[in-house]
């Protein structure tokens, strides 16, 4: 006879979830670069429309300001997405802890972040999926609107 306990999910491995997390910093990686390809031609755009309107200057300037979110955003996302490739391969959570300390040593975590389990740092990692899509559907939204008002 199964039990409640029985008919639970098992949890994700470590690896699994790493896995998943690196593909969608994959995905996040494909969104900055339409995002920094839109940018490039809203700022052309701008530039050519400048001249007629002062609406065009300014909406350059957001595509610039914002194409500058998503350079740094391209670092971030591929940092991490090296570093959930390397833990799906060794799949121990034990690399954790080794991981903390050379963030902490190279300064790039502060100290009250460590010792956070895969599944929070998955889940925080995550939230860059979202933000590359929203700065993505920006840059599409400056482009046309530098080509409606054209």
């Amino acid at each position: 006879m199964l039990t409640e306990a029985d008919s639970r999910p098992e949890p994700a491995s470590d690896a699994w979830m790493a896995r998943i997390t690196a593909g969608a910093m994959h995905a996040a990686a494909r969104l900055n670069g339409a995002g920094l390809v839109l940018a490039m031609a809203n700022l052309l755009l701008a530039g050519l429309f400048a001249p007629a309107a002062l609406v065009y200057l300014i909406l350059g300037l957001v595509a610039a300001v914002v194409g500058a979110a998503q350079l740094w955003l391209v670092v971030r996302v591929e940092l991490d997405r090296r570093l959930f490739e390397a833990l799906a391969v060794s799949g121990d959570a034990a690399d954790l802890g080794a991981l903390d300390h050379a963030l902490s040593t190279l300064g790039w975590q502060a100290p009250g972040r460590s010792g956070r389990s895969l599944a929070e740092r998955s889940r925080a990692t995550l939230r860059f999926l979202k933000f590359a899509g929203s700065l993505a559907a920006v840059q599409l939204l400056l482009a046309l609107l530098l080509l409606l008002l054209r």
